[in-house]
């Protein structure tokens, strides 16, 4: 981990014991320098604005997410079924505890700072979907010649528009409904046929 990650780090700490004690509306950007002990300056130099440095600390997971993920993800037997594990998970506990409890008790101010969600979780995620579908392409369930980081990215998008955008095609509470859905269009994308 390079000085840069380590500061990054830090600086993600300080946020979320800020989040946890004050809450979204109280934290600033001052706040979260005070709290690690470093300048204000110097936090815009990782995050441009609070928006961005409250959903970056929002939605960084801990190792025993990415484990139960990970476990969930590489036993599924198709990459709908993948995805579809990918979906369920996100929809039980998008984001932990932490921001499950902001969401009740400042919704607004949780909704205002989650708008940066997106350009936070689509690069942090495209490492884990990387490695899902090489192992994929290696176990015979995609296509060799997938190409893994724009598939990887598109696989993201999926999930974040099923997990937070309704609709009427897919109950994406049911395992079936949603493997599926996901055969019927994310199949004939990536698997051979």
């Amino acid at each position: 981990m390079t000085a840069r990650d380590r500061s990054r780090e830090r600086i993600l700490d300080a946020a979320e014991a800020c989040l946890r004690r004050d809450g979204i509306r109280r934290t600033t950007v001052q706040a979260v320098a005070d709290e690690v002990g470093l300048s204000r300056v110097y936090l815009y130099r990782f995050f441009p604005d609070k928006a961005t440095l409250v959903s970056a600390a929002l939605i960084r997971r801990d190792e025993e997410f990415w484990a139960r993920a990970n476990a969930r993800v590489s036993a599924a037997g198709t990459i709908s079924e993948m995805v579809a594990e990918a979906v369920l998970m996100s929809s039980e506990s998008p984001l932990g505890t932490l921001a499950l409890a902001l969401a009740e008790s400042e919704p607004r101010e949780y909704a205002e700072v989650m708008g940066t969600f997106v350009h936070e979780v689509v690069p942090g995620l495209a490492g884990f979907w990387v490695d899902q579908l090489t192992a994929a392409q290696d176990r015979g369930l995609v296509r060799r010649d997938l190409d893994v980081v724009a598939g990887a990215e598109w696989v993201i998008r999926i999930v974040v528009s099923l997990v937070e955008v309704p609709g009427r095609a897919v109950d994406i509470t049911s395992r079936a409904s949603l493997v599926a859905h996901l055969d019927a269009f994310l199949s004939p994308a990536f698997a051979d046929v």
